[in-house]
């Protein structure tokens, strides 16, 4: 038995967890030919060091003692207003697989959710790493929304992308966020899809000219806070959201975008128009669960 003791995250361990971070990516993608979620060793140690610098977000490791050697990590998340915490990533070192340790770093993040009274807890699972699945079965989260990544393909070009007409008489205008009352009514939309509004993800998007919104009559039906794996949408109707993909076709942010597997209609227009699947996921949530009440895109986060 191994003895390991669970601690916060320092900067000075951002290579070694970044470097099982990409490890461990690798070691499941490969096992089943999909793209890895992390490309390089430099992008988990980036990813990792900016997460310890952030104000609203908590990492743990695992340690093993005497040795000190780092087996695995965890990050929770806030998003103020939000009510949600987010957890991820969540890796453990391959060799360290099946040892505990991704129980014992899960108990420690949901106990800081707790702590700080977030009783919505989310977070996106890869379907194909069968045994963190039942890790967070067993912790108390339910699958919500299988996800398909879409992303753009080597061949595809902006001006082979069909458009859905627009059939009412409307204007309709797909332009960036860019004043208060538009984040007030793109807030209005998210609560009344998701029971709850995210706000800061928002104003993070608009800050980085990233977020756009669609209106119909000056009267805004859907939004993105950037179309990308970091950004997440939410309209009215698959028209929109189309219209929100296609105006933003040349800056999808990342290696794509998450797209709810049952959005029959929008998946099939993707796919018409060259977009393909890069790899699966699983939206899945822990406490009160609201079912989008509209089309959306999940980020990463949720």
């Amino acid at each position: 038995m191994m003895n390991i003791t669970i601690r916060p995250i320092k900067q000075s361990d951002a290579e070694a967890c970044g470097k099982i971070g990409y490890l461990a990516h690798r070691t499941i993608s490969s096992t089943h030919g999909y793209p890895s979620e992390q490309p390089s060793e430099e992008f988990g140690i980036d990813l990792v060091k900016r997460l310890i610098d952030n104000p609203n977000s908590w990492g743990f490791l695992a340690e093993e003692k005497p040795q000190g050697n780092i087996l695995g990590s965890i990050v929770i998340h806030k998003f103020s207003p939000s009510p949600v915490a987010v957890i991820g990533p969540l890796t453990v070192h391959p060799s360290a697989e099946g040892s505990g340790i991704g129980r014992l770093l899960m108990d420690v993040a949901l106990n800081k959710a707790h702590e700080q009274n977030l009783e919505r807890i989310r977070l996106v699972q890869s379907p194909s790493h069968i045994r963190s699945f039942a890790l967070y079965t067993k912790c108390g989260f339910i699958l919500r929304e299988p996800l398909f990544l879409m992303q753009k393909s080597s061949q595809q070009k902006e001006e082979d992308i069909t458009t859905i007409p627009i059939h009412d008489r409307s204007i309709v205008v797909v332009r960036p966020v860019k004043y208060q009352n538009d984040i007030s009514e793109c807030n209005e939309l998210c609560k009344k899809a998701h029971g709850f509004k995210r706000e800061m993800e928002l104003r993070q998007a608009k800050n980085q000219g990233i977020a756009t919104l669609i209106e119909h009559d000056d009267i805004i039906t859907g939004f993105a806070a950037g179309i990308g794996i970091f950004g997440y949408a939410v309209a009215k109707s698959n028209d929109d959201l189309i219209a929100l993909i296609t105006n933003t076709f040349t800056s999808i942010i990342g290696p794509g975008f998450f797209v709810p597997a049952r959005n029959y209609k929008l998946i099939k227009w993707l796919l018409e128009n060259g977009f393909k699947i890069g790899w699966p996921a699983n939206l899945m949530t822990i406490g009160p669960y609201q079912e989008s009440l509209m089309p959306f895109l999940p980020s990463i986060a949720y």
